[in-house]
């Protein structure tokens, strides 16, 4: 998404040049096999940026904790111009993209790019099937879009969810979702309202659980509310929205960052951020459409914000593990007895990177991040719930500026 430019220039052959003969003369620097995924288990998404232009790879692996290197040099799969592999990923190799009205479905599991199949969306509003925010449930993609218009006669700033049915690829419902706008007093003049057409409603929060769907928002003059709609799903009808205020708007971004999570029983949880920066983690019961007003995790004492893409928008990369652990920011947190578990910081690796969409990969106890050393190394790092251990694994050579996140195959 944000983290890419569809360009292309032959400029990168002649950049790359270099990093190709240096890889060469390194024996630990992984070789592509003959068939590059064909006894791959994962599959690792990063960015190389060269002369102002943005360059993406899959860099196919067998082992994230093998000790070597690898590289989009002469080993990667390149999907630059292509796909963005942070749209939505379903089982590891399917990747879905939106382009102009299309949303298509891309299949890099035999080591090159394939279109496989693709669905139009018919919708007047323009960008309508720009994938916003996605989310994957019972073989569907369900897609928010990224447009939205304001509707006067419900004062409403509607956006739409497209729920696609993933093996035949037809579009199954195009329904809105109506964010309220509220009446907001002009700031310049007090004795008069804004227009609320005016005013822009941003979601940074997508999920569905248990038959419901919730999407955190908030707009763009208010600093001290956060806002969760919740629907039915898939009819998305009895919208609600549940708001709190003194913790600051909803945290995250418009893009694909993931700023809340559920946990086994279906609570959804989701962090607050006020204008110091400081975190909020607070919750609304499955079952329920209010925030729990006795639930409120104070994050302040931890640097869970990160800058985002331009310096405009912030980066959330929470994620659920299992038993009430979650990864917000470098940190594992117990989140039901709301104390710290791990900072992965503290690791000696390195400052753990955020990434976007589905990049964190959880398998039973373990989780996998990337970790920035202070030789500006990328390296895949596995921390262990059960032990409460951090290991490093790959580096990741050939002088990539981000790494996008792992996929399994």
């Amino acid at each position: 998404m944000y983290f890419f430019n569809k360009l292309k220039a032959t400029f990168l052959v002649s950049v790359l040049a270099l990093a190709v003969v240096s890889c060469k003369d390194d024996p630990t620097v992984d070789k592509p096999d003959e068939n590059i995924v064909s006894n791959k288990k994962y599959g690792i998404g990063v960015r190389v940026e060269a002369a102002g232009q943005s360059y993406n790879y899959i860099l196919p692996v067998e082992n994230l904790m093998k000790e070597g290197v690898v590289s989009p040099v002469g080993y990667g799969i390149d999907v630059t111009g292509k796909i963005d592999p942070t749209y939505g990923i379903q089982n590891g190799h399917d990747i879905y993209v939106s382009e102009a009205t299309a949303i298509k479905k891309y299949s890099i599991a035999s080591g090159d790019v394939k279109e496989l199949d693709n669905v139009v969306i018919d919708y007047s509003q323009t960008y309508s099937s720009f994938m916003a925010k996605t989310a994957f449930m019972n073989n569907t993609l369900n897609v928010l879009s990224y447009a939205s218009y304001y509707d006067p006669t419900t004062e409403t700033r509607n956006r739409r969810v497209f729920i696609i049915d993933t093996a035949k690829m037809i579009l199954k419902a195009d329904n809105p979702v109506q964010f309220p706008v509220p009446l907001i007093k002009d700031p310049n003049n007090p004795e008069q309202y804004l227009d609320k057409s005016s005013i822009s409603v941003t979601p940074t929060s997508f999920g569905i659980s248990k038959g419901k769907l919730f999407v955190g928002y908030k707009n763009n003059k208010q600093t001290d509310i956060a806002y969760v709609l919740i629907a039915d799903y898939p009819s998305l009808t009895n919208q609600k929205v549940a708001s709190v205020s003194g913790y600051g708007t909803v945290s995250g971004s418009r893009y694909q960052t993931r700023s809340s999570f559920f946990d086994e029983e279906g609570n959804f949880y989701f962090t607050t951020m006020a204008d110091s920066k400081f975190y909020t983690l607070l919750r609304i019961k499955a079952g329920t459409t209010a925030v729990d007003p006795d639930y409120i995790f104070d994050l302040s004492n931890y640097q869970v914000y990160e800058e985002g893409y331009g310096g405009t928008n912030q980066d959330d990369q929470h994620t659920y593990i299992k038993e009430g652990k979650a990864l917000i920011g470098g940190y594992v947190f117990d989140i039901r007895n709301k104390k710290l578990v791990k900072n992965l910081n503290d690791s000696g690796y390195g400052k753990v990177q955020t990434t976007s969409g589905d990049g964190i990969h959880v398998d039973g106890a373990n989780i996998y991040v990337f970790v920035k050393s202070a030789d500006s190394k990328y390296y895949v790092v596995r921390y262990n719930l059960d032990t409460n251990e951090v290991k490093r694994g790959l580096e990741i050579g050939g002088g990539i500026n981000y790494a996008m996140g792992i996929v399994q195959y």
